[in-house]
C-alpha cells in the first residue's frame, strides 16, 4: 500500500452538503455522480465512498476524482483498487479547471474541491515546496508539464517578479525581494533550492521582520507557487465553467486557504446560478485544529445551483 500523510478537512460539513441532494431523490430516478476535483491524498474520496457504501439508498451513486499530480494518482490507484474495480470510482488525471466536459458528460448532484495542498507534497522534499527541508526548486503540481520555480525565477523580469509577490503573496516587501531575488540571478544564477530562496528572502527583508510569527519567506512561496502552477487561472475555470456542470439542486463546496482564493469562491456563490448555503464560510473548530494545524486558515463555502428559469427547470432538485 502506497502510505499517505494527509489529513482531510472539515470532512463532515462537506459530505453532509453532497449527499442532501442525493437523499432527497426519490428510489426511480437515475444513478447519480459526486465529483471530488482535488483527489489529493484521498481523505475526501474515502470519507464521500464510506457515506455512499454506508447507506443502501445511496450505494447505485457514483463518484469520480481528479488531480493533475500524477503521484496523488497512482497512490489512489493502489489505495482505492477495489472500489475502481467495481465501478463505484473513476480516477482520471487532470487539472481541474479542464474538467468541464467530464462533469458535463454525466448526472452531477455534487462537487467538492480543496483548494490546499496536501501533507504528502508539502513533506516530500522533492517536490520544493516547502522552505522547511532542502530540495530541488520545482513547486510543479505536476511534475512532467510546464516550468519549475526555478525556470520561472531565471526568466522573469523584476518589476513582474515584485507584482507577481505583491498580488499573490501579498508580501509587503515584494520591491525589495525581488530586487534581491535578481541580484542573486544576475551574481549567482537563480536560486536551485528551497533553502537558497528562502534564505535570499529572509536576507532581503528588514532584520526586525525576519523572526516573526510567520517565516519571513512564507508569501514569496506562496506566490512563484500560484505563478508556476497558474492556481488562480484554473480556479477562475473551476468557478466559471466546471461548476456550471452541477444540476440544479446540486451542491457544491470548496475549501480555500488564502483571502484570494476566497474571495473568488465569495463572488461565484453570490453570482446566478448559485445561492450560497451560508452567510459565512464555515471554519474548522479547536479540537479539529488541534488535531491538524494546516485547517486553522481552511475555510468552506457550500452553494446550491438554482434552477435555470430561462430553460424552465423544475424546482426538483437533482433528480
Amino acid at each position: 500500500m502506497i502510505n499517505t500523510v494527509h489529513i482531510p478537512i472539515l470532512v463532515e460539513p462537506i459530505i453532509d452538503a453532497l449527499l442532501a441532494p442525493l437523499r432527497a431523490l426519490s428510489e426511480e430516478a437515475d444513478p447519480q455522480w459526486l465529483v471530488d476535483c482535488t483527489l489529493g491524498g484521498g481523505g475526501h474520496t474515502a470519507a464521500l465512498l464510506a457515506a455512499l457504501a454506508s447507506d443502501p439508498k445511496l450505494r447505485r451513486h457514483k463518484l469520480l476524482s481528479i488531480d493533475r499530480d500524477p503521484s496523488a494518482i497512482a497512490r489512489a490507484a493502489e489505495r482505492f483498487e477495489t472500489e475502481l474495480s467495481a465501478g463505484r470510482l473513476e480516477i482520471v488525471h487532470s487539472p481541474f479547471g479542464s474538467a468541464a466536459d467530464l462533469v458535463r458528460s454525466r448526472p452531477v448532484a455534487g462537487l467538492m474541491a480543496d483548494l490546499g495542498f496536501s501533507s504528502d507534497q508539502m513533506n516530500d522534499p522533492a517536490r520544493g515546496f516547502s522552505f522547511q527541508t532542502e530540495g530541488p526548486l520545482d513547486m510543479r503540481l505536476d511534475p512532467s508539464r510546464g516550468q519549475s520555480a526555478r525556470e520561472f525565477l531565471s526568466r522573469i523580469p523584476e518589476r513582474e517578479l515584485e507584482e507577481v509577490l505583491s498580488k499573490y503573496g501579498e508580501e509587503r516587501f515584494s520591491r525589495r525581494i525581488a530586487g534581491a531575488i535578481v541580484e542573486h540571478r544576475r551574481k549567482h544564477g537563480p536560486p536551485s533550492t528551497t533553502r537558497e530562496l528562502s534564505d535570499v528572502v529572509v536576507r532581503a527583508v528588514p532584520p526586525n521582520m525576519r523572526h516573526g510569527r510567520i517565516h519571513a519567506a512564507t508569501r514569496t512561496f506562496q506566490a512563484i507557487r500560484i505563478a508556476v502552477n497558474e492556481e488562480l487561472e484554473e480556479l477562475d475555470c473551476l468557478l466559471k465553467r466546471v461548476i456550471l456542470g452541477v444540476k440544479p439542486g446540486g451542491r457544491v463546496a470548496i475549501l480555500s486557504f488564502h483571502s484570494l482564493e476566497d474571495r473568488m469562491v465569495k463572488h461565484a456563490f453570490r453570482s446566478a446560478p448559485f445561492k450560497p448555503l451560508h452567510k459565512k464560510p464555515i471554519e474548522a473548530d479547536d479540537e479539529e485544529v488541534r488535531r491538524n494545524p494546516r485547517a486553522r486558515s481552511a475555510k468552506l463555502r457550500i452553494a446550491e445551483r438554482q434552477p435555470d428559469e430561462s430553460a424552465g427547470e423544475p424546482n426538483g432538485g437533482a433528480s
